[in-house]
């Protein structure tokens, strides 16, 4: 990693999530998550939010398979393409003003096995202020690892989100073989609703132990909701009970590194987390 990176991230890293925590109870607007774009598609009707994206480097993004892949709105908005939207308040918005800071989406690799997407825009973003980069954590993720969520599905509710890892055998109920596609199985979460957020692509957060590397690193982004219920299956039911499948990044460095042509050490983190 260069130095000059891994300064601005360490300080812009720092802010972003000690605003976070203090104002897990406040709206979207208060909280500075400078690492967070959104994924909106645009068509002649203008441009929809789909998901959030997490920005690894200055071209390139991540989000979750479900998110990225372009049937679903293309079939109700009409056809068009993605677009990822950077700005304080505009990622957030179901339908951003026309001066928000647009980037035309120029490749999206899909791995549905695994549902993890990296999305690759025209040009490139300039780091400060508002944007920076991410940091993936290379280190496995104990059972006792604190992680954390950002809910950017509702900016007006408690946006800043603890996750707790299942039980492997509570997990292999929901979703048997899991552990063979790379997912890192969580606990539900109060605040998190199948109906109101299936589509997951927000970041999964951790806290590196690394003295000289960044005190937030990506661990992977949130998956999909499994349930037993079959009115839950369908959406016409909420289960609160429902483990959520969620992709790790780190499984996914070499690719990422190949589409923004860096090398993949520049990518990671290598600290335990804590």
């Amino acid at each position: 990693m260069t130095h000059g990176r891994l300064v601005l991230l360490l300080v812009t890293l720092l802010l972003a999530v000690v605003s976070g925590v203090a104002a897990q109870d406040a709206s979207m607007e208060g909280i500075s998550v400078r690492f967070i774009a959104g994924l909106f598609w645009a068509s002649p009707s203008g441009l929809q939010r789909r998901c959030a994206a997490t920005i690894i480097t200055s071209n390139t993004l991540v989000t979750s398979a479900v998110c990225a892949k372009s049937d679903y709105p293309s079939s109700k908005y009409g056809q068009g393409g993605w677009r990822i939207v950077t700005g304080a308040e505009e990622r957030y918005m179901q339908t951003p003003p026309s001066t928000a800071q647009t980037y035309v989406v120029s490749n999206v690799q899909i791995d549905e096995c695994s549902n993890f997407a990296i999305i690759q825009i025209q040009g490139s973003m300039s780091f400060g202020g508002q944007l920076m980069p991410m940091f993936i954590s290379s280190h496995p993720v104990s059972n006792g690892a604190t992680l954390y969520t950002f809910k950017t599905s509702d900016p007006a509710g408690d946006s800043f989100l603890s996750l707790t890892q299942g039980m492997a055998t509570d997990c292999e109920q929901f979703l048997p073989g899991y552990s063979d596609h790379n997912f890192m199985c969580t606990q539900p979460v109060l605040g998190q609703a199948v109906t109101e957020d299936y589509l997951g692509g927000d970041p999964i957060i951790g806290f590196s132990e690394q003295p000289d590397g960044p005190l937030a690193v990506l661990v992977g982004v949130t998956g999909l909701y499994y349930s037993t219920q079959a009115d839950a299956q369908s959406a016409a039911a909420n289960d609160a009970t429902a483990y959520r499948f969620n992709a790790l990044a780190a499984s996914h460095v070499q690719d990422i590194a190949t589409l923004a042509a860096v090398n993949p050490q520049s990518l990671v983190s290598t600290g335990d987390l804590g």
